[in-house]
């Protein structure tokens, strides 16, 4: 029997299964809160200290994550063992390097994994969607600055899927397809405009539309398909044997004379990784008593899955994108609301605040983590928030507004003591190198397909100079962010 060990979490008792078992779900789970597994952190090689010591981290930023597990974790005088702090941490680009749903969408379209019946797919690629807004349009990104309209693009695409489907291609579980089927125009025109489709609804659509439209993909599939399908995903996507490249690909309708198809080219990044150093980060922040949490605008079985494959240790659960269970426990395409917000944008603490707040006694996280626009409001609005790790993108929404307070911090030599002090959160960067799937030791990035690295946008430039001039972190904020509705830096 294996050993086990119980952790007590305020008045919520948890128990923790070690070597790769499952965490049961916490009181707030419902069916399709699947538990999460739990990799211990013996099971991890690289780590051996409760501290980070990687020199792949930036010295700055590794210096004062060091700071902060020794001014707030269990072996300072002020812990509180009877009232555990947490960190809630982001995960695409943020504990992952790459985005792991849109790495298992690529997988999906390359092998043909859905579960949705060709006369279904029309209805679930128009949730939420009105009528009007599908005669939006979106470039073709094929170089003729032609603009397609979503509908036009969802009528080719259900055509596509119907052929596919009726030559036995489709299948839940995805399957290697033969060259006749890879070389149809059905497949490749599919492929071409579902990936053209994701990045049109994005643009298009407001948030609330645009994050849980991708997980009505897995519309009649059950948690456990999904976590399977995308835990083989993970294990082809991050092995440099199998299909790791760190480049960009495309997909492109084919050009055949006479198709009324209309043509479309879209790119996207390939690679999928979790670091050592992360591994290190999730390890560092539980041996020293500060429970990790994952909060993801990811699909929650997804993401729970690329826990499992990458063996991220010490997970205490993740909080994800959740659609409605069927009577058969599959899938629909209707978000579920009832579980929790959508967790994007501000949706992320009104999510924390449902969820995970209820058990710490009513504390915000001491300890976050983040990298675009999505984060912005979890790492910038909890009072009780002391520090906050940005995986730098050299963004230019809402999240170069936290670069800036980076950067500023570093340049006046604010240590997270003084910061703390002052009621205002420690801000660090770090860069890593997208070309490689790794971290290195220094605040620059060297984005994927590039050839040169960067550090601050021109919008992250201006809020530097608005602190200079004397702005405090929450006027800087409310003064630049995109946010109509930003309830203001530690309100909640």
């Amino acid at each position: 029997m294996k050993k086990m060990k119980s952790l007590c979490m305020l008045s919520t008792a948890l128990t923790i299964a070690l070597s790769g078992n499952l965490l049961p779900a916490p009181a707030y789970a419902q069916t399709a809160l699947s538990p999460v597994p739990i990799v211990s952190s013996s099971s991890v090689n690289h780590v051996s200290s409760s501290y980070l010591q990687s020199k792949n981290w930036d010295v700055e930023t590794k210096t004062s994550i060091n700071d902060f597990l020794s001014q707030y974790g269990n072996h300072a005088t002020s812990y509180d063992k009877k009232n555990k702090p947490y960190a809630v941490l982001d995960f695409d680009n943020t504990t992952s390097i790459m985005d792991v749903e849109e790495q298992l969408m690529i997988w999906q379209l390359d092998h043909l994994a859905f579960a949705i019946k060709p006369d279904k797919l029309s209805n679930i690629l128009q949730t939420g969607i009105s009528p009007d807004k599908l005669m939006l349009t979106y470039g073709a990104n094929d170089g003729s600055g032609s603009q397609i309209t979503l509908k036009s693009a969802m009528d080719d695409a259900v055509k596509d899927y119907t052929i596919l489907y009726s030559m036995g291609a489709v299948k839940k579980a995805g399957s290697e397809l033969s060259p006749e089927v890879k070389n149809s125009f059905a497949y490749q025109d599919f492929q071409a405009k579902m990936r053209w489709l994701y990045d049109a609804v994005s643009e298009t659509m407001d948030t609330s539309i645009s994050y849980p439209w991708v997980t009505y993909w897995f519309t009649g599939m059950t948690p456990k398909e999904i976590f399977d399908l995308a835990y083989q995903c993970d294990s082809y996507y991050s092995n440099p044997q199998k299909g790791q490249t760190w480049t960009v690909e495309k997909y492109t309708t084919p050009d055949i004379d006479g198709s009324s198809t209309e043509k479309v080219t879209i790119s996207f990044k390939q690679g999928i990784t979790v670091t050592p150093e992360v591994k290190e980060l999730y390890h560092a922040l539980a041996a020293n008593g500060i429970d990790p949490w994952i909060v993801s605008a990811s699909q929650v079985d997804v993401v729970r899955a690329a826990v499992k494959y990458f063996e991220i240790p010490n997970v205490v659960n993740v909080v994800g994108m959740t659609n409605k269970l069927a009577a058969d426990g599959t899938y629909i395409n209707e978000y579920d609301y009832n579980l929790h917000a959508q967790t994007q944008g501000v949706g992320k603490s009104l999510s924390i605040e449902k969820v995970i707040r209820p058990l710490y006694h009513g504390q915000g996280p001491i300890f976050c983590a983040m990298d675009s626009q999505g984060d912005f409001n979890f790492c910038t609005e909890f009072k009780d928030t002391k520090m906050v790790l940005i995986m730098n993108r050299q963004r230019k929404d809402d999240a170069a507004l936290c670069a800036a307070i980076a950067a500023f911090e570093q340049k006046k030599s604010i240590s997270l003591e003084q910061a703390n002090q002052n009621n205002d959160v420690k801000y660090l960067l770090q860069g890593r190198n997208e070309t490689t799937g790794q971290l290195w030791p220094e605040q620059d990035t060297m984005f994927l397909g590039k050839a040169k690295t960067g550090f601050l946008s021109e919008r992250a430039l201006n809020a530097v100079n608005d602190l200079d001039s004397g702005m405090s972190i929450a006027q800087m904020l409310a003064k630049n962010t995109k946010l109509k509705d930003y309830p203001g830096y530690k309100t909640r």
